[in-house]
């Protein structure tokens, strides 16, 4: 965008050409602003997906929900979701990724990968699709903070809205990436964790509670049985 104001100056004169680089810039400025709000507004919608399909796990009081939750007040950063239950505790990053011609997969080099079969790639896209590495490191070190905040291990798994999982399932470096309609599937298949009674998975979660206040986001804070459940502004 800066070159195309200096070549404007070259062309018009330097008043001219300062003018035509503000245009520039307040293009790209709002450009980079629409797509950041986009971004968001579709991270959030796959958030809201995801609490919905958890919603019916919560009905008997066997499970505990929390929903878009801060690591710490002082930070930005949020956690989607994190699941009490038999199986211990789970935390689960929503990804609203492309639509369903898209996919998701696992390339030769054991990197975790994201695109549409034969299109053409853009600039920027390893091989045959785009490297989605960094969002399982990213779930990986979320569920640790959860981990040392809390003393109990803490499973990771991402669930994928919109491209497809191949077979649906994934396992890479410690972290289970499903496809989101199988999400309830998943949580009730894994090995049950000793000590993990129902008692202890709600104490759990009120722990959890205090420890990791809410964000608003739009999305539900909470979602067990004797707990709030309130989608007004969180």
């Amino acid at each position: 965008m800066l070159a195309l104001g200096f070549l404007a100056a070259c062309a018009f004169g330097i008043a001219a050409g300062a003018v035509a680089a503000a245009a520039v810039l307040t293009a790209g400025t709002r450009r980079a602003v629409t797509g950041g709000r986009n971004s968001w507004a579709k991270g959030a919608a796959g958030e809201r997906r995801t609490a919905r399909i958890l919603a019916p796990l919560t009905r008997r009081g066997r499970y505990a929900v929390l929903h878009d939750r801060l690591i710490r007040r002082s930070s930005a950063a949020n956690l989607d979701h994190i699941v009490f239950g038999p199986m211990g505790a789970v935390y689960i990053d929503s990804k609203n990724w492309g639509s369903v011609r898209s996919r998701v997969w696992v390339g030769a080099g054991g990197q975790l990968l994201f695109g549409t079969p034969n299109a053409r790639r853009p600039k920027g896209c390893r091989g045959s699709g785009f490297a989605r590495g960094r969002a399982v490191a990213t779930a990986r070190w979320e569920a640790d903070q959860i981990q040392r905040a809390l003393g109990c291990p803490v499973q990771t798994v991402v669930a994928v809205h919109g491209a497809r999982v191949s077979g649906g399932l994934i396992r890479l470096d410690g972290v289970t990436i499903v496809q989101a309609s199988r999400l309830r599937s998943l949580l009730r298949a894994m090995p049950l964790a000793p000590g993990w009674s129902r008692e202890k998975v709600h104490e759990t979660a009120r722990v959890a509670d205090r420890r990791f206040p809410p964000a608003a986001s739009g999305v539900n804070a909470a979602d067990w049985t004797g707990r709030r459940s309130s989608g007004g502004g969180h």
